[in-house]
């Protein structure tokens, strides 16, 4: 990174934030906000470093550039879609009913509109809405009952007090009788064919516990449709470091009613919480790869402005700690630099030790390295009667703080056959992409060669998350390779996933390779 004085990186910041603020286009907003994101910024400067904020506002600029062509993808597939409206019909006459539940408070005119009509105008016609109205006055009722009065699928509930987000939605989940429910923000909108899609997924797979959908942001007017968030398929390990799952998630009514709903103690995560607790007892959780709600962002939304509800970060993490306790995981939800999202410190009881190379590593605490060179995809000799085999195409490097305790800690989880560490060259560029399943991503390309401290997309390169692949340096327990004498790379992969278990990506190990 360049060498900027923090009054030289302000004026850089106020310059660039017309092109690259992280969550809305300056274009979209009023000058007098101006001030407040330049205080965001030197906030962040303070609390983090200029080098941070120079690589968010350079990879939000980048992104920026790449999606730009987003919207007259997006108007493609839409007009696509419109081909599906007699399928859609069929479907409805056999596909499941599908509640979506929308707390309600004080909502503007305009938006509750767009809302309801985003629903009631669904292809798939097999639908209701459960308005729950938390409001004082009664501008949502008199919108509500309005569309009632013409479509008989809206049911809504005034209720006597503001019970708060959680509270408001379970007395929406109250209302509902489908046999599938869907969460839905009060100002945010369903894209034409979403609950068509849901429908068609679970008609095809014969049902699941619980569907979730990618989606995008659009401006307060609807003019503007921006940051879509392409999403891997379900990926607990990645739910653990955010809610990257949000919008839209469908869910049985019976396990949602299960898992005794949402909780006050969670409110501004109250979905994140149900999410988790949700997921936990499901047996299947789809994902469907396309973008299907959009995510309204004003300046009260976190969409917009993530400052405005910092208190829901923290219930965010409270959420993972709660998820945590009930499945028996040792483990420390950590902050990072980015608003919603986590590092778990998961516990490894050995002592403490110091290695900061793979020559001081190698023979210690039961750990064997072996080197190989991924080009030549030759097989390696597997070591036999090793605690633990560490496989690493680069050879002369240097290791964080505790690389091997982060590594062992992953490793020793249930199910985890491989703990991949984060590796960058002599350039310090990552060597490989760091890829999970499901992501169809049109607009990005690998993150093999970001540069440190550049996070990626969605700021997965810093992520605890599950791969399809390892990175250039991972570890594996040795009671997985017994009897295994020579196999390639990828070989060794596959004989660790059929054997039941997932490769998991932790960024907090990491490699850099020596000049």
């Amino acid at each position: 990174m360049p060498r900027f004085s923090r009054y030289h990186l302000f004026l850089m910041m106020e310059k660039s934030l017309f092109n690259a603020v992280e969550f809305y286009p300056l274009q979209e907003l009023y000058m007098n906000q101006l001030s407040k994101l330049c205080g965001r910024g030197l906030r962040y400067v303070r609390q983090y470093g200029p080098a941070q904020l120079y690589y968010k506002i350079k990879e939000r600029r980048e992104r920026n550039q790449a999606e730009a062509g987003y919207e007259a993808w997006l108007k493609e597939r839409l007009e696509e879609e419109k081909a599906t409206v007699k399928e859609a019909e069929e479907l409805s006459k056999k596909g499941p009913l599908i509640s979506v539940l929308v707390p309600a408070y004080e909502t503007p005119p305009l938006f509750l509109r767009q809302m309801i009509e985003s629903v009631l105008e669904q292809s798939y016609g097999n639908l209701e809405l459960c308005i729950a109205d938390g409001s004082p006055s009664d501008q949502v009722r008199q919108i509500a009952e309005e569309y009632a009065g013409k479509d008989s699928r809206l049911h809504y509930e005034k209720l006597n007090q503001n019970l708060g987000i959680s509270e408001n939605t379970n007395a929406a989940l109250s209302m509902a009788k489908g046999d599938y429910i869907g969460l839905l923000d009060h100002d945010d909108l369903l894209l034409p064919g979403a609950l068509y899609e849901v429908a068609g997924i679970l008609y095809k797979a014969g049902g699941a516990d619980a569907v979730y959908t990618d989606e995008d942001k659009v401006n307060m007017d609807l003019t503007h449709h921006f940051q879509p968030h392409f999403k891997p398929d379900f990926n607990s390990e990645y739910l653990l470091s955010n809610n990257y799952i949000c919008h839209f998630f469908v869910v049985k009514r019976e396990l949602a009613q299960r898992v005794g709903g949402f909780r006050e103690a969670f409110d501004g995560a109250q979905d994140y919480d149900f999410i988790l607790r949700c997921t936990e007892r499901a047996e299947r959780v789809l994902h469907i790869p396309k973008v299907l709600y959009s995510w309204r962002c004003h300046e009260a939304s976190t969409a917009a402005n993530p400052e405005s509800k910092l208190y829901a970060y923290e219930a965010g993490k409270q959420a993972v700690a709660a998820h945590l306790k009930r499945m028996g995981i040792r483990g420390e939800v950590l902050s990072t630099s980015n608003y919603g999202f986590h590092r778990i410190r998961f516990h490894w009881e050995d002592p403490k030790i110091l290695i900061k190379s793979f020559a001081n590593l190698n023979g210690q605490m039961g750990v064997k390295v072996v080197y190989y060179d991924k080009a030549c995809n030759n097989s390696v000799t597997i070591p036999q009667n090793s605690d633990y085999v560490l496989f690493a195409h680069v050879r002369n490097a240097g290791l964080s703080e505790g690389f091997l305790e982060e590594l062992c800690a992953c490793c020793e989880r249930p199910k985890v056959g491989i703990a991949c560490a984060r590796v960058y060259d002599k350039k310090k560029r990552l060597t490989s992409d760091i890829c999970m399943e499901g992501v169809k991503d049109s607009f990005g390309g690998s993150m093999q060669g970001l540069k440190e401290g550049c996070t990626g997309y969605f700021h997965r390169a810093v992520l605890h998350q599950e791969l399809v692949s390892p990175t250039d340096c991972f570890l594996v327990k040795g009671k997985l390779l017994r009897g295994v004498d020579h196999l390639t790379v990828e070989e060794l992969c596959t004989h660790i996933t059929k054997q039941g278990y997932r490769i998991v990506y932790n960024p907090w190990a990491v490699v850099y390779e020596s000049r």
